[in-house]
């Protein structure tokens, strides 16, 4: 199996296990649109545009934290999971932030994920400027295989 596979079924897993009760309707959640949309955008725009919108439809800054923790294995409260892949328009964004924080340390850029979030949102900002073309390159296989596990959930 390919490391693009494992790494997106790694995190599948982690989210189904947060077992959460999502409604039964014809829209997906908002942590699967964003994970269908965003490698699109960041063909068509590149990473760093695409990155800043995501960032700039974040809420609540500490879901951030919170996600990256939790798909690192370090945070046993998945609640945030929950709020995460809500139907409502603003869900998903600070949870697919934190899927990419977490691929970005995959392909070996240097992440600084903080729970205070004056640091955490420099800290976003920052990474937006140090992904450059062949970064993009390599993600981009990362992020079509977490689509397709995110597209896979059993929501309905």
């Amino acid at each position: 199996m390919s490391e693009f596979v494992n790494f997106a079924a790694s995190i599948g897993k982690r989210i189904i296990t947060a077992n959460c009760q999502i409604e039964k309707d014809s829209s997906k959640p908002g942590l699967v649109r964003r994970a269908v949309d965003f490698p699109s955008l960041m063909l068509s725009l590149g990473f760093s545009p695409a990155f800043t919108f995501y960032i700039s439809k974040i809420e609540k800054y500490e879901n951030v934290y919170k996600v990256y923790q939790t798909l690192k294995g370090n945070n046993a409260d998945n609640s945030v999971i929950c709020e995460e892949l809500q139907k409502k328009e603003s869900a998903g964004y600070s949870g697919y932030v934190g899927i990419l924080l977490v691929t970005l340390e995959k392909i070996g850029k240097n992440i600084s994920v903080s729970p205070d979030v004056n640091k955490l949102y420099t800290a976003l900002i920052d990474l937006a400027t140090k992904v450059y073309f062949k970064d993009e390159r390599i993600i981009l296989p990362y992020l079509n295989e977490i689509k397709k596990v995110m597209e896979a959930l059993p929501y309905e």
